[in-house]
């Protein structure tokens, strides 16, 4: 069989092909849309049975879009696991036609371990992107209140006046990108699922359904999982025993999880009582707000699987 590793930069997209031969085929593309034709050309001559892509920003969302549309297997690796693979095997060099061929060798080894990626549906795509873009805003937002309180302690008017209306037209467009998100929630059955839980607002709901796969919805373990949320133990000879997030999920998916904690522990009395008793344990307080913020992932997938079981033609993925 062979198998596919496409580094993905701005320019460039780096191919190379592994199977029994003992040279691998490595080819270079422009990231351009007559670039992109291409390498889909030659992956259809090749004929791999696994893409392996790792996520690059926006960079790589044009060619994964049609990648999934000419229906190839394309498994997106999680960065965490490639560098845990670069490690294994000791590579030592880091170019763009290196992480190619490491991709490949990756989707070679795990094949039967990888999941193909679907392309979401355009609503969830909307979401994701307005949700990005929200949060975007919101850091703007911030940066601004801090350089108004400097300008008035400087007691510069001039520039306090131009952060007053820099700070009114990135309020005026969160509160356009806030109404957007609420209409595609509108759209979305499994919002209002969600949102009837404490501690799940809309933030908390739009965060969940733009960043956790579809195929994810209602497996609570695998959810967590993906988002970060599970503990990693160490422990080595007579060493102290350590157990640490794993961190491998979207840090955005965990900040909003972890408001969605807070809150929780403030109206909802099971999960206060949850969280003090691990602060009796000796837990701290943000440790045992991200054990709240997992507990509170692991009940909105129970309410997504209880919602798809009482759906007749549909059940969970």
């Amino acid at each position: 069989m062979t198998f596919a590793g496409i580094d993905v930069s701005k320019t460039h997209l780096d191919l190379a092909l592994v199977s029994n031969s003992p040279k691998p085929t490595r080819l270079r593309f422009p990231n351009t849309p007559e670039g992109r034709q291409a390498l889909l050309a030659a992956l259809a001559h090749h004929n791999p049975a696994w893409v392996a892509l790792e996520p690059t920003g926006a960079y790589h969302l044009p060619l994964l879009k049609l990648l999934a549309e000419n229906r190839l297997q394309v498994a997106l690796v999680n960065p965490y696991h490639l560098a845990a693979f670069r490690k294994a095997k000791g590579e030592r060099q880091k170019t763009d036609r290196q992480d190619a061929l490491l991709l490949a060798r990756y989707a070679q080894v795990y094949h039967g371990e990888l999941r193909a990626y679907t392309l979401p549906p355009k609503t969830l795509r909307e979401l994701k992107a307005l949700v990005g873009y929200r949060e975007d805003l919101a850091g703007r937002e911030r940066a601004i209140l801090n350089q108004m309180e400097a300008a008035e302690w400087a007691g510069s008017k001039e520039v306090l006046a131009l952060l007053q209306k820099e700070l009114a037209c990135v309020k005026g467009l969160l509160g356009e990108v806030e109404a957007r998100i609420q209409a595609l929630l509108a759209t979305l059955p499994e919002a209002e699922v969600l949102m009837a839980l404490p501690g799940v607002g809309p933030q908390v709901a739009a965060a969940v359904l733009a960043l956790l796969p579809p195929e994810l919805w209602g497996r609570a373990k695998r959810a967590a999982s993906y988002a970060g949320l599970i503990p990693e133990r160490e422990e080595s000879g007579k060493s102290v025993e350590r157990s640490r997030l794993s961190k491998k999920g979207p840090p955005l998916l965990r900040r909003k999880l972890y408001m969605g904690a807070l809150v929780a522990v403030r109206h909802d009395p099971e999960m206060r009582a949850f969280y003090h008793r691990l602060l009796s344990r000796g837990k701290r307080k943000k440790q045992a707000l991200v054990a709240v913020a997992h507990k509170l992932l692991r009940r909105m997938m129970g309410r997504l699987r209880e919602y798809y079981a009482g759906q007749p033609a549909q059940g969970v993925a």
